[in-house]
């Protein structure tokens, strides 16, 4: 018996139509820009601080941010400076305040950038009382911060 061997044939060329493929890549690729947020501000909340709600979608710049929680705890950039007391100013928050102003006025003068240093970042537990905010904006003016920016919770 003979063996017969069958030389294989040469496959042709196939042509992939990536037309659907280009229409899902473009779909995705407007999802992810539209989702993209070019914010240079990240917060990290402190325990126990509900934040108040907000139809806002203006997006903030570099700024110290205060944040009081429902126990009066003060933190600036997420580090807690002390308590507020039951009236009056408080001296470490305003101490504090103008340490950053500093830091940022020497930073941004190096790097030649043109800041509003104006500017501060307020947080507040949405239950919190006006006295509170109104005194924390006091101090924070006092610091030289005389622009406020509330954060809060979006519902986009």
């Amino acid at each position: 018996m003979k063996k017969k061997f069958h030389r294989k044939r040469e496959r042709e060329a196939v042509d992939v139509d990536i037309t659907s493929l280009l229409d899902i890549l473009t779909i995705l690729l407007v999802f992810l820009l539209k989702s993209y947020n070019a914010s240079d501000l990240k917060l990290d909340l402190t325990k126990g601080l509900e934040m108040a709600d907000s139809d806002s979608k203006h997006m903030t710049r570099f700024a110290p941010v205060v944040q009081v929680n429902k126990e009066a705890k003060v933190f600036l950039n997420n580090k807690e400076i002390g308590r507020l007391p039951a009236s009056g100013e408080m001296g470490v928050l305003t101490k504090k305040l103008k340490e950053e102003r500093s830091m940022m006025e020497s930073m941004y003068k190096a790097k030649n950038h043109k800041v509003n240093l104006d500017l501060v970042n307020l947080v507040f537990d949405k239950d919190m009382d006006y006295q509170i905010v109104q005194r924390v904006m006091h101090d924070s003016a006092l610091a030289g911060f005389s622009q406020f920016k509330f954060i809060v919770r979006g519902n986009y």
